[in-house]
Order: C-alpha cells, then sequence, then structure tokens
C-alpha cells in the first residue's frame, strides 16, 4: 500500500470517527435536554397538586374533627347549636369547591377519590342538620338513630381520607417514568 492511499484512509477514518462522535454527543444532549425539560414539567405539576391536596385534606380533618362534638352530644351538651352546625356546614361547602380544585389538577384516580371524600361531607352535613331539627323537636328515637348514622359517617370519612392521601401520594411520587 503507498503511503498516498494510507493517508486518505486515515483521514477517511478519521473523519467518520469525528462523525461518529458528533452524532453520540447530538443524541446524549437531545436526551440529556429531553429529561431536564420533563423533570422540570413534573416539577410544575407536582406544586399546585402539592398545595391543593394540602388544603384538601385540612379541610377534611377540620370536618372531621367537629364531626365529634356531634356524634358525642352528650359529652358536650351545648355543641349542637345553630353556629355549630352552621360552621359544619360552612366547612363542608369550603371542602366542595376544594373539591373541584383537585379535580381539575388531577389525576383522575385523585379526583375521583376526592369525590368520594366530598360526597361523604355532603351526607354528614345533611345528618347534622338533622340530627339539629331531631334535638329541637325533643324526638329522642331520631335523634338517637341520626347520631348512630353520623358515626358511621364519621367512620366512612377517615376511611375516605386515608385513603385519598395514599392516592395523592401515589400521584405526587409519580415521576412520569412509566
Amino acid at each position: 500500500m503507498d503511503a498516498g492511499l494510507a493517508a486518505v484512509l486515515g483521514a477517511l477514518a478519521g473523519s467518520m470517527a469525528t462523525i461518529g462522535t458528533a452524532l453520540v454527543t447530538s443524541r446524549s444532549q437531545r436526551e440529556t435536554t429531553r429529561l431536564t425539560a420533563r423533570a422540570e414539567h413534573q416539577r410544575q405539576r407536582r406544586e399546585p397538586r402539592h398545595d391543593t391536596y394540602k388544603a384538601f385534606i385540612s379541610s377534611t380533618s377540620q370536618l372531621r374533627d367537629q364531626l365529634e362534638k356531634f356524634e358525642n352530644f352528650d359529652l358536650y351538651p351545648d355543641s349542637v347549636t345553630d353556629a355549630t352546625v352552621q360552621r359544619y356546614n360552612d366547612t363542608a361547602n369550603e371542602l366542595k369547591s376544594q373539591w373541584v380544585e383537585v379535580a381539575l389538577v388531577g389525576p383522575a384516580n385523585v379526583g375521583a377519590s376526592s369525590r368520594k371524600v366530598e360526597q361523604l361531607a355532603h351526607k354528614t352535613a345533611l345528618q347534622v342538620n338533622r340530627l339539629q331539627w331531631f334535638i329541637g323537636q325533643g324526638d329522642d328515637q331520631k335523634r338517637d338513630s341520626e347520631r348512630s348514622a353520623i358515626e358511621l359517617s364519621t367512620f366512612e370519612l377517615a376511611l375516605a381520607l386515608d385513603n385519598f392521601i395514599s392516592v395523592a401520594q401515589a400521584a405526587l411520587d409519580d415521576d412520569g417514568s412509566l
């Protein structure tokens, strides 16, 4: 082989190596850029979800705490007043508006779980209003029946809240890599 051919082959091999390196570098940079953009997108989705979920959990916990007074009104004889019932109804209405926010920020399974909590909040608000009515009417049998229903609903609300928290945590932990 003469020197000229060796030089041409060497130059060709060098060019091919340079082109190959450039292609690999380009692909690597593109993949890095894609991963960075995806991570930023996930962060931007996670922050509002976190705040919305946190507010929803806080309101539901407040609602559950308020229910204690109604299910144990014999321990708190003056607890079933117009003011406490109105406060409970206000908290239930606030929870309903927060449920809309949770449903909008998603994902769908979190929205469905929050809907269950909101439905139980609405159900218990009706029960609290009926309890107040039965107390005012002096109907001890219906009062006690409604109190038992509130106890059961409180338990269901606690379970639904626990489920919501689990689903919300999974949604916040999801990095979209699957």
